[in-house]
């Protein structure tokens, strides 16, 4: 095998790394575009979400019907499937409910609440509630503090707050009964009896959310 051939095949084998390598960085590497899901930055303040092992902020809520839910009460009954929807106004959400309720007897039959929670009033839970049949717990977050503590929190975009005004009608500041508009990444943590979080799906793409599949895979830890 002469050098001509095997300098040939180092540069061969060299393009093909780097080729290999751009592609990796392309699909992985991209720094995420915040701006195209509505999510204000400004000051670096970009929500990231719980990570497994982290220990479930305590909190205490109302539900669809008013009555008091405990966090650390309800992890006395079994493990929990928590989530966060942005309101009855995203279709997205509205699509992610109706999924949630058609297959929450699976979910329930593994033992595990599920909970959801939501910055929207709570004469728009009610709604929400009602057009969809749900009969999992639903939390209005009324003090946003559970969306701070799971670290899902995010203000608005000037852009997006009018995109959905002019798509559909709705000042989301309004919609949440609040001055200015804020909003949950739509995440999903299963939390143990212990209160660790044991596994996360979290995506500031309001559009990929955690499938049923991908609860009953991630289930186990929590058992």
């Amino acid at each position: 095998m002469n050098n001509d051939f095997l300098s040939k095949l180092k540069k061969y084998c060299f393009l093909i790394i780097v080729f290999a390598f751009s592609l990796v960085s392309s699909s992985y590497g991209q720094a995420i575009n915040y701006s195209n899901f509505g999510i204000d930055t400004t000051g670096g303040n970009a929500p990231h979400g719980l990570k497994v092992g982290d220990k479930a902020p305590d909190f205490t809520g109302y539900d669809q019907t008013g009555k008091q839910v405990v966090l650390k009460k309800l992890l006395e009954q079994g493990p929990i499937i928590l989530f966060f929807y942005r309101g009855k106004w995203c279709p997205v959400c509205s699509r992610y409910l109706n999924n949630y309720q058609d297959s929450l007897k699976v979910l329930t039959d593994q033992g595990f609440n599920v909970v959801a929670i939501t910055p929207e009033s709570i004469e728009n839970v009610e709604q929400t509630v009602k057009l969809h049949n749900l009969t999992f717990t639903v939390i209005y977050d009324c003090q946003e503090k559970i969306m701070k503590d799971y670290e899902v929190m995010f203000s608005v975009t000037k852009a997006y707050q009018e995109k959905i005004k002019s798509k559909y009608s709705i000042d989301i500041a309004e919609n949440n009964g609040r001055d200015a508009a804020r909003l949950p990444v739509p995440a999903t943590f299963i939390i143990n009896r212990d209160g660790i979080v044991v596994a996360v799906q979290f995506d500031p793409d309001y559009k990929n959310r955690a499938s049923v599949k991908w609860m009953l895979k991630n289930l186990g830890p929590a058992l």
